[in-house]
């Protein structure tokens, strides 16, 4: 019966309010979707704004000077004509010849060994070193006996060519009266001393000695002197085929010497060098 009464009241209820019934629930329908459509930005007509620039520091740069090495050529030396070089060899053979028995070359006569009764005469051997290219000259005082090649070679340069004119005093012993000796030409030393330079580099043309005449000697190939070894060798195969001796000991200098006055010539042939005595050729 309590059932009944509640359906009964509620009827009432929905009957007194009208005849509509209330929405229990309300669905909204879906609305389009917005689509997103890219613009265009409008274009700015006139001067854009300025852009704002930020401050500029100069930083000084230090930069190290760029030294150029200033590179001066050499000049080659004027060379002479071969009149004005023949010209200087002669003032230097005349001055020289001048000079072999003169103060300049401290030429002195000793009395060696008394109980002998021995004398010797000696003098100190000149020279003139001559560029053949520039035709200078150089005076060269040597040592009793010999030229020093030292004192030749502290002037010459191993670019250069050159002739050496240099003086063989009248040198003389005498013991007892008797025992001259004077060798005028070259001697074994001479040659050896222009090889020497020779091996060292340098260039010698001709080798000149003044005493009684004047001497020249000089290789037929350029350069091409020969060692000692090759000299002392020379002089043994002419001593053997002549069956001669050129040299002789001197107890009274205690030395060997050579006959070279008489074996230049020969020799000269035998080292292929031209030997020359007063513009005469000989080899």
């Amino acid at each position: 019966m309590n059932r009944s009464v509640i359906i009964l009241t509620l009827f009432l209820l929905l009957f007194s309010g009208g005849c509509v019934a209330p929405e229990i629930a309300t669905k909204t329908a879906p609305g389009p979707v917005p689509t997103m459509v890219p613009t265009t930005p409008a274009q700015v007509h006139g001067t854009p704004a300025a852009t704002p620039s930020l401050p500029v520091t100069t930083v000084p740069v230090t930069v190290a000077p760029t030294t150029q090495k200033t590179v001066n050529p050499e000049k080659k030396p004027t060379a002479i004509s071969e009149e004005a070089l023949n010209a200087r060899i002669v003032d230097a053979r005349n001055t020289l010849n001048n000079f072999i028995d003169s103060d300049v070359a401290d030429t002195v006569v000793i009395r060696s060994n008394p109980t002998q009764n021995c004398e010797v005469k000696k003098s100190k051997e000149l020279g003139y070193l001559i560029d053949i290219t520039t035709g200078e000259s150089t005076f060269i005082k040597g040592d009793y006996w010999q030229i020093n090649a030292d004192l030749f070679r502290q002037g010459m340069k191993k670019d250069r060519e050159y002739i050496i004119i240099h003086t063989h005093p009248r040198m003389w012993t005498t013991c007892g009266g008797s025992g001259i000796t004077s060798l005028y030409t070259f001697s074994l030393g001479d040659l050896e001393a222009t090889a020497n330079l020779t091996k060292q580099g340098y260039h010698v043309r001709k080798l000149i000695a003044i005493s009684d005449k004047e001497y020249v000697i000089y290789p037929k190939v350029k350069d091409a002197w020969k060692s000692s070894a090759e000299i002392y060798k020379g002089v043994e195969n002419i001593e053997r085929f002549i069956e001669m001796k050129f040299s002789y000991y001197d107890p009274v200098f205690n030395r060997t010497f050579y006959d070279v006055d008489n074996i230049m010539p020969l020799l000269a042939k035998e080292l292929n060098y031209t030997y020359i005595i007063d513009r005469a050729v000989l080899v």
